[in-house]
């Protein structure tokens, strides 16, 4: 009898590790730069001022890309926005992509920037978001009569909330002014935004972009 538990458990175990982690979330604060105690940008209310990156403008772009986390049960968020700005002059003119990060941990918030032209890693985070899968759209199911209702061993608490929002797609004749995807550490998104988060880390600086 005790042989047959103890191989039920390695076999329990060697299934579960054979599987994704029930938690794959990662701590937010380990993946921005210090928030101090003296650090205040964006006011006393650091939820609205992280909010408000997929939609304030760097010099004359709007946000085309953004990439917003935050943490259940902490007061963590952080969003990477991506616009363009035009610099240069006559022919020599071009767009150069920046990335500014907001991050903030209750009322405490910083705001950082990078170039593409010193970090890679910008063009390199846009680049990965072209590898995602198609999403299929399916009509929400219709509440169940017996009033009972299952969760799934997914469906857990305590997980990171991740979206991507996306301005101006356009595809022959389909075209949105804008596209929203939010998900937990197990959409496939999730790891674009933590990937993003550790390449552009050595890259921030407190260097705004230049006005063209």
């Amino acid at each position: 009898m005790f042989i047959s538990s103890l191989a039920l458990s390695v076999g329990l175990l060697a299934q579960a590790a054979n599987e994704p982690p029930l938690y794959p979330r990662i701590r937010l604060l380990d993946h921005v730069p210090p928030i101090s105690q003296g650090d205040a940008v964006g006011g006393t209310n650091a939820d609205d001022f992280i909010q408000a990156g997929g939609t304030d403008a760097l010099p004359f772009t709007p946000p085309v890309v953004e990439m917003a986390a935050h943490e259940d049960m902490r007061p963590v968020a952080v969003s990477i926005a991506f616009n363009w700005v035009w610099l240069g002059e006559g022919q020599e003119r071009r767009p150069v992509w920046f990335a500014r990060l907001r991050a903030s941990n209750s009322t405490r918030s910083i705001e950082r920037f990078a170039d593409s032209r010193g970090c890679p890693g910008v063009e390199q985070s846009l680049a990965q978001l072209e590898g995602l899968p198609a999403f299929a759209l399916k009509a929400p199911e219709l509440p169940n009569p017996s009033g009972s209702r299952l969760i799934g061993r997914r469906g857990y608490l305590h997980d990171n909330t991740y979206q991507i929002r996306v301005n101006g797609l356009f595809a022959g004749n389909l075209f949105t002014d804008k596209a929203e995807l939010t998900g937990g550490s197990a959409a496939p998104f999730a790891q674009i935004i933590g990937d993003s988060l550790t390449r552009l880390l050595p890259c921030w600086t407190e260097t705004r972009p230049p006005e063209a």
